[in-house]
């Protein structure tokens, strides 16, 4: 009899734990941004003139600090550059449901993650979900035929929804002027950092002292991306002036040194055989979006060739692998680490954790890490 109502109660405790985490996950919405906002409490931005990739709503989320310092964080999802992407959902995403974004951002360990050990969780906090194939940096409307013969209209939207979030958090939080700033983004996110970081320091933290960019697992070649930014995205020209060569990621960060010398601390960290971004390259060099062993290769080629120029530019690089690209058992490794835990610990291949990386360059000592892993013969 005991045995069989420690069984029913285990059951009911597992059923309030599922309940309790489909609402956290599915039903908690965070309260709108208002003046004075609480510290440490989550707030949701949103205007009417925010919206998603189909033009439903769009919010960003913003936290208060104890501290003077800000984290701004742009979240990742894929791109959009052509009719044919247009039509994938995998490639440009519309907003998840409810706070969702926020609290898997917020809570399950990466670099954003309001965690004890976290030497950022005193921080303020902008966090910028991807809903619109843009890179965070457009404001036009796409119009294309979908998969059914209809005419539709992808809103790339993401610089107008930037814009609005920041005009809103600077009008009414009081951080108007923090002592240090990282702005940072993993995959599409990442792109969105390198794109938008100086309209950031420009426009709204222009005082700021201590300024760092951090980019995770962004670095794609096209032949025209300064023609998809201005006739896809319709992005601001403040942008797309800077894009000068196929490497959109060198090109930002590239601008951001000759602007600001050394008072910018630039960082991007990628794993040698990215699996996503050799996916996504090859579409891009030959219409097929697969991947192998091969388009590995051209990846980690790539990357060699990128870093050389990163270094020229005083951009410090953080080269990692040893992670798995999902469960692939070909040599292709992990997209994207800011957004995972794996950003606290030291990764075997450099004995150093991406952490740790970004604490030195905040405080004056940016360093390469992995550098040795861009020649590394995988068999």
């Amino acid at each position: 009899m005991l045995k069989k109502l420690g069984k029913i109660l285990f059951s009911i405790f597992i059923f309030l734990i599922l309940v309790a985490m489909g609402v956290y996950f599915f039903v908690l919405e965070y309260p709108n941004l208002t003046s004075n906002p609480k510290v440490d409490k989550m707030y949701q931005v949103t205007t009417s003139k925010m919206k998603d990739s189909e033009g439903g709503s769009y919010r960003a989320f913003f936290k208060k600090g104890k501290e003077n310092k800000l984290l701004v964080y742009f979240a990742g999802g894929g791109v959009s550059i052509n009719s044919e992407m247009a039509k994938d959902d995998t490639y440009n995403t519309k907003s998840v449901p409810v706070d969702y974004l926020a609290n898997i951002t917020m809570n399950m360990g990466g670099l954003a993650s309001s965690i004890e050990k976290s030497p950022y969780k005193d921080w303020s906090i902008i966090m910028f979900p991807y809903a619109t194939g843009d890179f965070h940096s457009g404001r036009g409307e796409f119009k294309y035929i979908d998969t059914d013969g209809k005419e539709k209209i992808l809103y790339h939207n993401g610089y107008i929804n930037y814009q609005e979030t920041m005009n809103k958090i600077v009008k009414v939080s009081g951080i108007d002027n923090p002592d240090t700033v990282v702005v940072t983004g993993y995959s599409a996110g990442g792109f969105g950092a390198a794109l938008l970081a100086d309209d950031i320091f420009t426009n709204y933290f222009p005082h700021t002292v201590n300024k760092n960019v951090l980019i995770d697992a962004s670095l794609l070649l096209h032949k025209d991306w300064k023609g998809i930014a201005t006739n896809v995205w319709n992005t601001p020209e403040t942008i797309t002036n800077k894009m000068k060569t196929n490497n959109l990621t060198l090109d930002m960060l590239v601008a951001l040194r000759e602007k600001y010398g050394p008072e910018i601390k630039l960082l991007f960290d990628s794993s040698t055989r990215d699996g996503d971004l050799a996916k996504v390259q090859n579409y891009f060099d030959t219409g097929i979006m697969d991947v192998s062993e091969k388009e590995a290769d051209i990846y980690q080629t790539i990357l060699k060739e990128t870093v050389a120029e990163f270094k020229k530019h005083d951009i410090s690089s953080f080269i990692w692998d040893g992670v798995k690209w999902y469960d692939d058992p070909r040599n292709l490794t992990a997209h994207t680490i800011i957004s995972t835990p794996l950003v606290w610990g030291p990764l075997e291949s450099t004995k150093q954790s991406i952490n740790q990386w970004l604490l030195d360059a905040i405080n004056g000592q940016p360093k390469d890490y992995g550098l040795e892993l861009l020649d590394k013969k995988y068999e």
